[in-house]
């Protein structure tokens, strides 16, 4: 009943925004001020009214913005018109980004040059928002943080901690975890300072996601459900909190509860997304019961419908996905492979409309930028011919000074070029090997999607084929899902998001049996027995080290005797691999590839190091040392 009852004064306006047009209430407004603050509150009143009218009737909305805005323009007052423009960007957001983009731009020149500084905060994270959308992440952290900059200096802690929030979501989407974290963090603590109860929520919901114990969890979540109660407008937050609980719990029934949960807030409040969400959660809940009947109903009798009367092609093209599970479960596998193919097509017509639209928005931008940089080209040439005759003057005065300072400056230039060159080795390294990893999350993303397509048409396959003995068609049913499942294994292990899902010790020894498995190469492992507490850079780069290790020995030294052995010490953890396989001139090391150069890079970036010891015909050793603890640490 409480989010009933929250939006029924928005449903009464907007019914009698139906009688009555919408100059009556700007008139109202008017009449009831005094001349000097007839606009601005006309425009607060109509902003008032876009507020309301900004989740249900997206065209009211813009019909009301661009009423303030010519309200504004009327009687031109700087301040008035930032906050007109700020409207009109905002109803613009979501159907016509182009729009947005031109008016935010507008509104933050005009609050720069008016010194309209209260408004900056809002304005700035609502120009940060839009770059996010359009995945232009460099950007947009730029102005998230110059929102928070502007926000403390404003005492604006409403926007502080929303923008510290963001700033969270776009580490978390680049997985950048321990980053995401920290602002997640922040956010929580200066809205909890300042009593923000919807930005407490959704930033303790946030937090809880990194929560390893499941009941901590559940008490971090249901705390931050309190605090988003005692907000208004906070249906969003309440929603993803109740979905992320279902998600986490292992037993069907609660989690079915808390979707449903999600479900009344999403059908109570207009939120299409959010009831589709909580649709296809509820599928995998009802397969878990064994329920195909119920999982099915809540795909094609509710999710799909919706979805399409949404013309949400996103969301469809994981429903279609969920749908295809569902009849796998049933044994139509040659329908699931039909849902799949579907799902494919779109996602592939969703990833190619993103990617256009983002190339369009960030055209406009630059279109802006290229018009913002004539005019600043034309001032220019007027300072310069106004300046012309003084410049000539002071051309000897300038010649002289530069003459005694070239020696200085020579010097400076070498020092700077020395320690330049040292960064662009370490950012070279860095950039290939953050390539390296780039190709290897598509690869094991590849390797994921196509997995799942491939096990459902061939098991659809031998389905249809006659095989008179009994038990041979399940048994190689079994074997190719069980193929499947080393694959997506395999593919985890591959990806470096996934890296967190398992401990160090587990990615060591998984690194181990796929090999074996691959090649039949036996290692000899020895692990310490106490933890190791490292950090989730050294992981990574530890990780990807041994693979290129065994990697190596798979091909060079398969019939060896490959041993590695993890030690360690008070502040470093050592990691000694030999082999007894043929070896190799440690002086051509460039010539064998960029493998053997990334485990020297791969160890300096995290100061460590690593030493090779190998002779043709002698095998081969390593000696690699990485620090115990640097920055957050991860325990095996």
């Amino acid at each position: 009943m409480k989010y009933t009852n929250s939006i029924i004064p928005g449903l009464l306006i907007v019914c009698f925004i139906g009688i009555f047009p919408v100059e009556s209430f700007s008139q109202a407004a008017s009449v009831k001020s005094s001349k000097g603050h007839v606009v601005k509150d006309s425009i607060s009143y109509l902003d008032s009214l876009f507020l309301v009218n900004e989740m249900i009737n997206p065209e009211i909305s813009l019909s009301l913005a661009r009423k303030a805005v010519k309200y504004a323009r009327k009687f031109n007052k700087a301040e008035d018109l930032v906050r007109a423009y700020t409207i009109l960007g905002v109803a613009f957001s979501k159907n016509n980004k182009d729009s947005s983009f031109y008016y935010d731009i507008k509104a933050l020149r005009m609050a720069d040059s008016a010194k309209v500084h209260h408004h900056m905060p809002n304005l700035l994270y609502n120009y940060a928002t839009l770059h996010y959308i359009t995945k232009n992440y460099k950007e947009a952290i730029v102005y998230m943080d110059s929102c928070i900059k502007v926000s403390g200096i404003e005492k604006d802690y409403t926007y502080m901690s929303q923008a510290l929030n963001d700033m969270g979501n776009i580490n978390y989407d680049i997985n950048d975890m321990g980053t995401a974290l920290r602002m997640y963090d922040s956010a929580y603590k200066i809205a909890l300072q300042h009593s923000i109860y919807k930005n407490m929520g959704i930033s303790l919901g946030n937090i809880a996601r990194f929560e390893n114990d499941q009941v901590k969890a559940f008490i971090m979540n249901k705390q931050a459900i309190g605090y988003l109660k005692r907000s208004k407008e906070s249906e969003d937050g309440l929603s993803r909190i109740f979905i992320n609980m279902g998600n986490r719990t292992t037993n069907p029934d609660t989690a079915l509860y808390y979707f449903n949960e999600a479900l009344k807030i999403g059908q109570n409040n207009h939120l299409a997304e959010v009831e589709i969400g909580a649709y296809n959660d509820m599928v995998y809940s009802y397969l878990e019961k064994g329920d195909i009947k119920g999982a099915e109903t809540c795909l094609a009798d509710h999710a799909i419908p919706l979805a399409t009367m949404e013309e949400n092609d996103d969301w469809l093209s994981s429903l279609y996905d969920t749908y295809a599970d569902v009849l796998g479960k049933k044994g139509d596998f040659k329908e699931a492979a039909k849902w799949q193919k579907e799902a494919l097509k779109k996602r592939k017509s969703v990833d190619n409309s993103q990617a256009a639209e983002q190339v369009r928005l960030l055209g406009v931008l630059l279109d802006l930028k290229g018009k913002e940089l004539t005019i600043k080209d034309n001032k220019q040439e007027i300072l310069l011919q106004q300046n012309r005759l003084q410049k000539t003057q002071l051309g000897l005065t300038i010649t002289i000074f530069m003459i005694i300072g070239f020696v200085f400056i020579i010097l400076w230039l070498q020092q700077r070029n020395r320690v330049k060159l040292q960064v662009q080795q370490i950012q070279s390294a860095k950039r290939v090997i953050e390539i390296e990893e780039n190709e290897k999350q598509k690869i094991a993303r590849e390797l994921h999607d196509i997995t799942g397509q491939l096990v459902l048409g061939i098991t659809g396959e031998i389905e249809n084929l006659e095989i008179s003995e009994i038990g041979v068609k399940e048994e190689i049913k079994g074997k190719i899902k069980e193929l499947g499942k080393s694959i997506r294994l395999i593919s985890h292990r591959m990806n470096k998001a996934m890296l967190d899902n398992f401990t160090f010790e587990e990615l060591i020894l998984g690194q181990c049996e796929d090999i074996k498995k691959a090649v039949g190469l036996q290692v000899q492992l020895e692990m310490p027995l106490e933890p190791l507490v490292i950090s989730e850079e050294v992981v990574l780069h530890a990780y990807r080290i041994v693979q290129e290790l065994l990697t190596n020995a798979g091909k060079y030294a398969r019939e060896s005797y490959v041993s590695m052995v993890f030690q360690k010490t008070d502040t470093e953890m050592i990691i000694n691999y030999s082999d007894n396989g043929p070896g190799f001139d440690s002086v051509l090391i460039e010539k064998k590839g960029m493998g053997l150069m990334n485990i020297f890079e791969r160890a300096k970036l995290v100061n460590g190091s690593a030493k090779l010891t190998t002779s043709p015909g002698d095998g081969t050793s390593w000696e690699i040392k990485f620090p115990l603890v640097l920055g957050k640490s991860k325990t095996a």
